[in-house]
């Protein structure tokens, strides 16, 4: 018996059971790395994570099944209820909201391209 903790799904079945195959393995990193991104880039100041993260934002909202890799397709694949899913991803977006203090944004500066006490006013 290994050390993980045994879950179940909505429908009762344990995750262990479910994981067994490749396809399911596939879906359950694809969804772990979702809640990575969406973690690191929740509150960052780094571009591509916040773009990274406005992805995983879209993804979680889409509705869509059709595709195997939706977020839908994935959780029912996995045995989980995707609204419940869902609403722990935006209850973790609620606390790091909260958590985001005006002291801890980082403003903006402005750097000159130039000092002009240097600058002659020719280029070359």
């Amino acid at each position: 018996m290994s050390d993980r903790p045994m879950t179940a799904g909505h429908d009762g079945t344990r995750n262990d059971e479910v994981c067994k195959t490749p396809e399911a393995r596939l879906m359950l990193a694809v969804l772990e790395e979702a809640l990575a991104t969406f973690r690191r880039g929740v509150n960052s100041m780094i571009p591509t994570d916040r773009q990274s993260y406005r992805e995983v934002d879209s993804w979680l909202r889409s509705l869509e099944s059709d595709s195997p890799f939706a977020f839908e397709s994935i959780c029912w694949t996995l045995g989980m209820d995707p609204d419940y899913v869902r609403s722990g991803f935006y209850e973790m977006k609620c606390e790091a909201s909260r958590n985001r203090t005006v002291a801890g944004v980082r403003k903006l500066r402005r750097e000159r391209v130039y000092d002009r006490r240097v600058w002659k006013g020719r280029i070359g």
